[in-house]
């Protein structure tokens, strides 16, 4: 059977009966792809345990000095899956430097002097929803500012990059990838840690990721973009290679981080 091609939404998308039987160029772009549709699911689970970071205080007390003899405060980064601090076999590195309104670095946190604070975090281990698995790897470099007096809110901007090994996915039978990833955090606007406000206000984060599969088929690499953007509720609005979904930013850690239907989950078109 000859494959055949359908336009949807400004996609295009193949009619064939096996994915084998597509071009690459036409089923890399398509939303129903159940290829890009597990890179979504990672680059979703990735922003869950970023926000539920932003939401922590961070150490902002700074605690003992660190490696090097950076402030090491007693909050670190949110482990893989979205769960908060490390543990459960999970390992991973926080790293804090302090400055005021002057651009002058600072021993401690200092709760009314302090403007900026720069984060680096590294963060490693398994994690799982349904129907997925994998071993991640996180490294953030984040800039967090609008700290100076009695504030309301924090404003984080920063990137970083992510692996994923051994990422298996099992809702319609069995994928395995390695992925890599970079993303970049652009005006991320939280309140502060303890308010009524638990979500991001404003910002997006902006993610450019790639999977790898390797079957009995052979080798093929899909690529995603994704764009999300926050306006306060425990909904966050994505757009995945041009179709909008949404994330669920309350999602418990085994259950899939979509609002209503994720990407995929629509039927296909029928010829």
């Amino acid at each position: 059977m000859i494959p055949r091609n359908i336009a949807i939404g400004g996609l295009t998308l193949c009619a064939a009966t096996v994915l084998s039987g597509c071009d690459d160029a036409t089923a890399l772009d398509s939303i129903y792809d159940a290829e890009l549709r597990d890179l979504a699911l990672v680059a979703a689970d990735a922003t869950l345990e970023e926000v539920n970071t932003m939401r922590r205080p961070y150490g902002f007390d700074a605690g003992p000095p660190g490696p090097g003899g950076r402030p090491q405060g007693p909050g670190g980064p949110g482990k893989p899956g979205g769960g908060f601090g490390l543990g459960e076999g999970h390992s991973g590195t926080t790293t804090k430097t302090f400055y005021d309104a002057d651009g002058t670095e600072q021993d401690a946190y200092d709760e009314l002097a302090t403007e900026r604070i720069e984060v680096e975090t590294v963060i490693e281990g398994g994690v799982s929803r349904e129907g997925w698995s994998a071993s991640v790897r996180r490294d953030r470099n984040m800039v967090i500012t609008g700290l100076t007096g009695e504030e309301t809110h924090r404003t984080h901007n920063g990137n970083g990059t992510s692996t994923t090994s051994r990422s298996r996915h099992t809702d319609e039978g069995e994928r395995s990838y390695n992925m890599t990833s970079s993303f970049n955090f652009v005006d991320v606007v939280v309140p502060i840690p303890g308010s009524d406000l638990r979500y991001p206000v404003s910002g997006t984060i902006s993610r450019s990721m790639t999977g790898t599969r390797t079957d009995a088929n052979g080798t093929r690499t899909r690529s995603m973009e994704m764009t999300i953007t926050f306006d306060g509720d425990e909904t966050a609005n994505a757009v995945v290679n041009g179709e909008e979904v949404q994330i669920d930013l309350s999602a418990p850690r085994d259950r899939k981080p979509w609002k209503g239907k994720g990407p995929g989950d629509r039927r296909r078109q029928k010829r």
